[in-house]
Order: C-alpha cells, then structure tokens, then sequence
C-alpha cells in the first residue's frame, strides 16, 4: 500500500510536470544546464558535477526529442521522484495511522510555484530536493551510518548548500541519543567518495572551447584558468562570496520571506504547517524537531543573508522542510477528525489550480529568435553581445549541441570579472578588430558609440570620439567637462549635441538639462534627461570618455542662441556641480 502511494503521488506531479515542461532552448541558467551536461562540461562555480554527469548520461542514453528537451524532462524526473519520496518521508516524521496526510503534504510541495517552475525547466534544484529528502529520510530511517553519508556526499558533490543540512542530523543523533550503525573510517570514505567528481573540472576544463575566448592575437579571455588556486576559488563559488553579507539580516529581508512562504502554501498551508510543528511538540519528537528546525533555520538564516537576485530559488530547501511539517500537520488532524480531514485535500488542488497557467512552460520565442539571428549572414568570426548573460546563453546550446556558427563569439558584462559593464564590453569588441553586433536594440548605447540597425540587429562602427564639433572646454564639475557642442538643427525644433568630457568616473546617476535663456537671463524653453538611458547612465561613463548627449527642444528661436547647461540628481533635483553658459549661433 505504502509503495503503491508513494508511486502514484509521484506519477501524479508527474503528469503535471510535462503538461508544463518547457519544450525547448531556456535563457539564463536553465539554458545553461541545456548544454553544458550534453557536452559533459563546467557550469557556473561551484560546478554541480554530479548533476553533469547524471545528465550527460541521460541526454546520450535517453533518444527521445531535443537536448534542450530532455535536459527539461531530467528536472522533471527528479522533481516527481522528490515527490513520491516525501510520502515516505512523511511517514517517518509523524508515524500516524493514516496514510493520505502525507501525500497532502508531498503534493503541497509538488504545486508550490517555485518548486514547480525549477521543475519544468533543465536546473540543479530538483535534484538537489531529491538527495536533502532520501537523506532526511535515510537519517529518521536510522539507515546505517555508511549509507547516511554516501547520501550526504552524493548531496553535497551536487550543491554546496547540502551543508546546511548536516548539522541538523548531528543534532538529532544527540538528540535520539543512540549511536549510528556503522564503521566511522567506511561512513568517511564514502562521504568523501562522491566528491571526487570534483575533478570533473579541471580535467574536462582544457577540452572545452567555450572557456577561452580568441579576441584577437594579442587578447585572449580565460573563463577558468584551470590552477589549482583556480580550482579552489571555482568550487568555493568565490567570485560570490560578497554576496553573503549576515548584517543583510533585517527584519525587512524576514518580512519578506514570511510573505513568500504565504504565496508558496497559502494561509491555510503556513497554518497547517505550525499545527504539525505544534503536533511534533506535543508528541515530545525531539529528534524529528531538531533535524528539521535546525535545517529549516540554517536554509532561511543563509538565505537572509545572501544578496542574489534569484535568492527565492534558494528557499526550496526550506519549503521542503515546511511542506514536511503540513505533512505532520495533516496527519494530526487526521488523527483526530479521522477521514473528515480529507477535506485537507483542498490545498495542494488550490495551488494547482492558482500555479498552473504560471508556471513557466515555453521556450518557443528564444527559438525563434536565435534561429532568426544564426541565418544571418553575419560576418565570419563576428561578435554579438548584450548586456545580459542571460540572452546570450543560447547560443552557446546552438553553437556546442546542434553546431551551428561556432565561430560567433558571444559577450556580455562578467563573462570574465574585469569586463563590468557593456562599456567595457564594447570597448573591449572593438580593440579586436572584429564586426561587431548588439542582439537587441539598447537606447542610450548612442551616446558613446555610433550604431546603426542591421537586419534587426545593431551594429557597432566605432565610437563617438572623433566626432568634429565647436570646442568649448567648460568645467561643470570635478568628473566631467563640456567639451564642445554641434548645432544639429536650428528652424522650427533646435536640436543641439553636447559632447561631455569624462576626467573622473562620475558614480551615480545624473540627469542633463539645457536651458534657453531670455534677454534677462530668464528660463524660456528648456530640455532635460538622463543621458546614456537605461543602458548607458553616467554611472557608467569611464575617464576620458568621450559622450554625446543630444536634447531636442520644439519652437522657433532667434539666434545667437545663450544657453545654460548641467547637470542634476534625480529625483532630489539637487544641482550637481556647476551650471555653464554658452553662445550657439547657426
């Protein structure tokens, strides 16, 4: 019977999964673990090594449809086994009579819209899920110590955050207060054992090509070194330990966290879940508690404290664990209120029904798109860029599995750590000698760089300086001087290009104006912006840049034209530095 529910909870998310599965090529990280398993390669740090392999195993072994596809139908498989499993792991946790409260718990979880999505789409997270409850439940099982920890280190070659979890096993062996079954020197060898695929990296490094980008004969990017130092700092996920900063613990960050566990469960879920906190209390499951309270408290504290824009994807874990307390929660009711409590049944079908059409499911565009730009007759050896890494992740499953014009070369800010921003980026494409492509159109890029649209995509011709106008050489401020200006257009609209001087990396954000200016000196029409836009703002102008900042101001003036110039911070409308004032005649 237990097998039976078990399996069918799991063939149950199942079905939902590839009713949902993302058909084909992802952006972003999930179409990063599209080709870098097929290819047996090295992902972002830490590496996930072992979630290479097993996929490098199934897109070979398994025939069916597109590597993008089966690498989405690999999350999937894993996320159901996940599923089916916390049936049995619910069983160990609360040891109630009835059976149908934990598959309420497991499809609870099943539904919830994060795990739901990171389950649809080729990422590490459904594995991860899997391995932190086989070893949940290999611990509450007192399965033998060797068998508890080559769980752990088949955890743990897979994703670093499977630490958070040991503590809390420890704990509860103190806790149960009987010793592990099993030789101590077995149990650490085979602990360490998994983690030897580690060494997937630096001997899979030297043959892949994406990882040393050809510039031009004098500049060569090196995406991983391949030290051991390199090594090191790869797996330890170094380049993001700024990120983890314990004084971004604020009562906000928890508020917050609070509110995503609402929008995962529902009221009725996060209330379920502290009845089976209260029901494992009162059960006096001391063992049970400190296994999933410490590693509930360890996953979210880690979480608060880890400044990462997709930090939610990281709470899984953690409602893991809170969907095993709905588990214990369900099956105290149920012990009490016997089959009534099926009405319990209610939740996980909510979530179903509110996460279904939300849940991310195509990939149809970012086909289209990428097969549209490969069938462009792009120059050989031509380089395309955005700013986003993300966007530009396709083409390497385009280029590494289906082979098509590998000799594009994709950049983008911090494909290495010394190329910051899309200026750098650019600067960098244009020293090559190579043709130069943006992928999307980026207002404000104009105001260092000449472009000109190719074919859907834009094209970059050089920069701006060089550029001839009417010297000025106005200091407005310590960072920033005004060149010169060009009148671009004078009857019925003036049109006016000022060319700002960069001496010192300005650092924020500002906004630029110019003023026409009366007899008197007063205001009679004036333009304001921020010039560079979104993509290009003057937190990113570099020392000794060259800028052009085109305003436009509608009417018909007389000239000699006097003109205030200069800058301001939004949204305090606080002047910056000096204003200048100037002569524009036709």
């Amino acid at each position: 019977m237990r097998r039976a529910l078990t399996l069918g909870t799991a063939f149950l998310a199942l079905i939902f999964y590839l009713k949902t599965l993302a058909p084909g090529v992802l952006e972003g990280d999930p179409g990063e673990f599209q080709f870098v398993p097929y290819v047996l390669g090295i992902p972002h740090p830490p590496g996930y090594p072992l979630f290479c392999f097993l996929g490098w195993l199934w897109s070979h072994l398994f025939p069916c449809g597109s590597v993008a596809f089966r690498m989405n139908l690999f999350s999937a498989l894993w996320g159901a086994a996940t599923v089916g499993l916390m049936v049995y792991l619910g069983m160990e946790a609360n040891q109630k009579p009835y059976l149908w409260p934990y598959v309420v718990g497991a499809l609870t979880f099943a539904f919830s819209r994060t795990f739901w999505n990171q389950s649809v789409v080729a990422e590490v997270y459904s594995l991860n899920a899997f391995f932190i409850v086989l070893f949940l439940w290999a611990v509450m099982k007192d399965l033998p110590l060797p068998a508890v920890s080559f769980i752990a280190g088949l955890g743990l070659a897979h994703h670093r955050s499977f630490t958070l979890f040991l503590p809390g096993a420890v704990v509860f062996y103190l806790v149960r207060k009987r010793k592990p079954r099993g030789h101590a020197a077995l149990s650490l060898a085979l602990f360490l054992a998994p983690l030897l695929f580690y060494l997937l990296i630096p001997l899979r490094a030297p043959s892949l090509p994406y990882l040393k980008v050809y510039l031009s004969p004098d500049d060569t990017l090196i995406l991983y070194g391949n030290s051991f130092r390199d090594f090191m700092d790869f797996v330890l996920a170094r380049r993001f330990g700024g990120l983890l900063k314990w004084e971004a613990i604020t009562w906000s960050r928890m508020v917050e966290a609070g509110q995503w566990l609402v929008e995962e469960f529902s009221w009725g879920g996060v209330i379920l879940g502290i009845i089976g906190l209260a029901g494992l209390y009162l059960h006096r499951r001391w063992d049970v508690l400190a296994l999933t309270g410490i590693s509930f408290g360890a996953a979210t504290a880690f979480n608060l404290a880890y400044l990462i824009g997709d930090i939610r994807l990281l709470y899984i874990p953690a409602y893991l664990i809170f969907s095993l307390w709905i588990s214990c929660g369900a099956g105290e009711l149920a012990f009490r209120l016997g089959n009534k409590a099926m009405v319990l049944f209610i939740l996980p079908l909510a979530l179903l029904v509110q996460n279904f059409s939300s849940v991310q499911s195509s990939g149809s565009n970012i086909f289209n798109k990428w097969d549209y730009i490969l069938r462009l007759p792009l120059p050989e050896g031509a380089i395309l860029v955005s700013n986003d890494r993300d966007e530009m992740v396709p083409l390497y499953y385009f280029q590494l599995v289906e082979g098509k014009r590998p000799d594009l070369i994709p950049l983008y800010p911090l494909i290495v750590p010394e190329l910051k921003d899309i200026g750098l980026v650019l600067d960098r494409a244009l020293a090559s000698g190579r043709p130069v492509f943006i992928i999307k159109q980026m207002e404000g890029l104009e105001v260092a760089y000449r472009l000109q649209e190719w074919n859907g995509l834009w094209e970059v011709v050089g920069k701006v300086e060089g550029e001839s106008f009417i010297t000025l050489s106005l200091k407005v401020a310590d960072a920033l001087t005004l060149a010169g200006y060009k009148l671009l257009k004078g009857e019925g609209e003036v049109e006016i290009a000022l060319y700002w001087e960069t001496l010192h990396h300005v650092g924020e954000d500002l906004h630029s104006y110019i003023h026409i200016l009366g007899p008197e000196g007063e205001r009679i029409a004036g333009s304001d912006h921020r010039p560079g836009g979104v993509f290009y703002p003057t937190s990113l102008w570099k020392p000794g840049q060259l800028l052009k900042d085109i305003h436009r101001i509608e009417g018909s003036f007389t000239f000699p034209l006097h003109l205030r110039v200069g800058f301001y911070r939004w949204p305090s409308l606080e002047p910056y530095g000096q204003a200048v004032e100037f002569e524009v005649k036709p």
